[in-house]
This record gives C-alpha cells, structure tokens and sequence, in this order.
C-alpha cells in the first residue's frame, strides 16, 4: 500500500514540474513597454508598469508592477500582488548581472487570462551564476481575476531543455513556440 501511495504521490509532482510542458503560442505573449501597459482581459482590465531600476552594480533589475484598473475614474486601483511560499511581493522582477540575465520576466494572454511567467537560472551561486550557462526554471503565474483579493497565483513549474547563458534566451527559444 505504501508504494501505491508514493507512486501515486511521484505522478502528482511529474506533471506539476516536468519538461515536456506546451509551449505558449509567440503571439500570445504581451510586448510591454517602459511605463503603463493597458492588458483587457475578459472582465477587468490590468494596468502593468514595468519600470528600471539602476544600481551602482552591474545589478540592476526591472520590475512589473500590476493593478486592475477600476471601472470609473477616480475609483480604487487595486494591487495584484505575487502568492510565494512564505508570504507575498507586490512585482515581479527581473536579475540581471553585467555577464548575463539570471532571471527574466515575461506576460501573456491567453483565452483573456492573464500570466505572468518568470525564467530563472537554476543551481550555482556567484561567480558561476553569472558566467556560465545553467538550464533554466520556469514558474508560471495566472492572475486569479478576483477583485476582493487580487493575486497572481503560481499555476505550474518547469524545466527548460537546454542550458542558457542568459534567462530571456529560454523564453523565446523554448517557452513560447514560434
């Protein structure tokens, strides 16, 4: 019985984490600019801000900074904050080194639902981190289109299958097909 159970419980975590996910159609992802980006979904309308900041490191990041608009002016923004394990944070963020792009952030739309997908280098620790290849982690976020408590919730994870110098290289060549 114990071994049925820990099958049972091996299956349940492959298809949570495994390789062989669908790739997103290309056109499903959303070209954000710097500054506001109006996303329609199907019953709400999703402002994300990606903005830059600068460090005095080769460290500096993005970020992308959500809110369902409201539906008159003058009406309450509401923040869709990112569930983690331990808690929240209110954006998601990109890690970028002077030698390559250790996590990369990307969003798409998909039967008017909003994802938020986060590409991160696997394993190492500076300096390799940095200055190697590593094969990639997917974690895809789906905002829950509630409007009393607004979260983009995480929905699955993934490997990539080849190694990347740089995080963004993984979603245009292995998460979204062409």
């Amino acid at each position: 019985m114990k071994i049925v159970a820990l099958l049972c419980l091996a299956l349940c975590f492959s298809g949570a984490y495994g390789a062989d996910t669908k790739p997103v159609p290309a056109n499903a992802e959303l070209k954000l600019s710097d500054g506001a980006n109006d996303v329609a979904l199907t019953e709400s309308t999703v402002r994300v801000i990606k903005g830059y900041v600068g460090t005095l490191t080769a460290h500096s990041y993005e970020t992308f900074t959500s809110y369902v608009l409201p539906e008159k002016s003058g009406g309450t923004w509401l923040q869709i904050p990112v569930d983690q394990p331990d808690g929240s944070i209110s954006e998601f963020r990109t890690v970028e080194a002077a030698d390559s792009t250790v996590q990369a952030v990307a969003m798409y739309r998909t039967a008017g639902t909003l994802y938020a997908v986060v590409a991160t280098k696997a394993g190492g620790s500076a300096p390799d981190l940095y200055l190697k290849p590593a094969s990639i982690t997917f974690r895809v976020y789906r905002f829950n289109g509630s409007l009393d408590v607004a979260r983009f919730k995480l929905e699955r994870t993934s490997s990539s299958k080849a190694v990347y110098m740089n995080a963004s290289d993984a979603l245009t060549k292995e998460f979204f097909s062409k």
